[in-house]
């Protein structure tokens, strides 16, 4: 030890300054954004729950116990790697269309129950989940029990979504795919930031949002609340003591749709769109009398649902529905063709872009009901 170490002052000040320096590098690690590292066994990824999870380097069997990660999958172009889905997903046109025989593929999960010993009948690498079943002590048994390895993907908001499409990159080796689809994503949100800034409050379109039926509406704060915002509009739903709130999904009444009087209706189901504009209880609302309730497209996913994985190409098109001449430039035809050309690789043709906007026959209905 040096002579100066040996006084009691200067030693002091050594420890202080090592456990300073512990600290923060502690507090700097702690707020870095978790990524994936490589382990003996595989890569570990720190799912949407933040929990570690060592995940093989070629995780050739995947199973898709929540529908969008079974977009996902399509969007990182694993979908000859799906072994399993939930039977929502198979009413997905498009997901028909990459998914060769999907309506032959195993379907273990059903009404919020895992039939575990199919699932592991079809010997899945990774199993992705909502983050809900860590709250099912029983659902969590039983995929302990099977030593089922699953990934929690979640989200709530914008963020929280590209979060999920980071955590599924990492997970299936795709992490390139995932990065030049967000990079889509900050680029197109941006862009429609831009031009309607501009456009005072006054002039800004008020809009209700039905979500799967006229009733349900968006929650502030969630993922299809926020795209209207980017996308210029006023979403009449300010308040969440204004409606019944379960988790992300909010619920109006006629009475409150009425006192909104929106200046636009945006629908992203065909069934309530034709109830908007035919049944005679909506009559008398301005945005029925005006011809201004409009379906919104469906894709791989309904466009502007809490659930759709399309964020930014939906937050395009609405602004582009709302304020024309601020994107007059923009063809939508062709950019929803470059779109599922570039990050689905699906090619489609004029009749395919047709009923991707108009909605109609893009998932097939639930038997005894509308399409769900």
């Amino acid at each position: 030890m040096s002579g100066a170490l040996r006084k009691p002052w200067a030693y002091r000040f050594f420890l202080v300054l090592i456990a300073f320096s512990t600290v923060l590098a502690c507090v700097v690690g702690c707020t870095t954004e978790p990524g994936p590292t490589q382990a003996s066994e595989g890569v570990e990824v720190v799912d949407c729950a933040q929990r570690q999870v060592i995940v093989p380097q070629d995780a050739d069997r995947i199973a898709c116990l929540y529908a969008y990660t079974g977009h996902v999958c399509v969007l990182l172009g694993c979908e000859d790697r799906i072994v399993a889905v939930v039977n929502g997903l198979k009413r997905d046109h498009l997901m028909g269309r990459k998914i060769e025989n999907l309506a032959q593929i195993s379907s273990p999960y059903n009404k919020g129950s895992i039939n575990v010993e199919e699932l592991a009948a079809v010997k899945p690498d990774i199993t992705f989940v909502r983050k809900d079943i860590l709250q099912d002590a029983g659902e969590l048994e039983k995929l302990d029990n099977m030593e089922i390895r699953y990934i929690v993907v979640d989200y709530l908001t914008m963020d929280d979504q590209k979060r999920s499409i980071e955590v599924m990159g990492q997970s299936l080796g795709c992490e390139d795919r995932a990065r030049a689809y967000l990079d889509y994503y900050d680029k197109t949100v941006d862009l429609v930031k831009e031009r309607i800034a501009g456009i005072p409050e006054s002039e800004r379109k008020r809009v209700y949002h039905s979500v799967n039926e006229v009733v349900r509406t968006d929650v502030p704060d969630t993922l299809s609340y926020q795209i209207l915002d980017a996308a210029g509009c006023i979403n009449v739903v300010k308040e969440r003591d204004e409606l019944r709130v379960d988790g992300d999904k909010g619920m109006a009444t006629g009475e409150q749709i009425y006192a909104w009087d929106p200046d636009v209706v945006l629908s992203n189901e065909p069934t309530a769109t034709n109830y908007f504009n035919t049944d005679s209880k909506f009559s008398g609302l301005r945005a029925v009398r005006e011809g201004r309730v409009f379906q919104l497209p469906v894709g791989i996913s309904r466009w502007g649902h809490p659930g759709s994985v399309e964020a930014p190409i939906a937050t395009l098109y609405i602004a582009k529905l709302m304020y024309p001449d601020a994107f007059a430039d923009i063809d939508i035809e062709q950019e929803i063709k470059d779109f599922y050309q570039t990050y689905f690789d699906i090619e489609l043709s004029d009749e395919d872009v047709a009923s991707i906007m108009s909605g109609e026959g893009m998932r097939e209905a639930r038997e005894g009901g509308a399409q769900q």
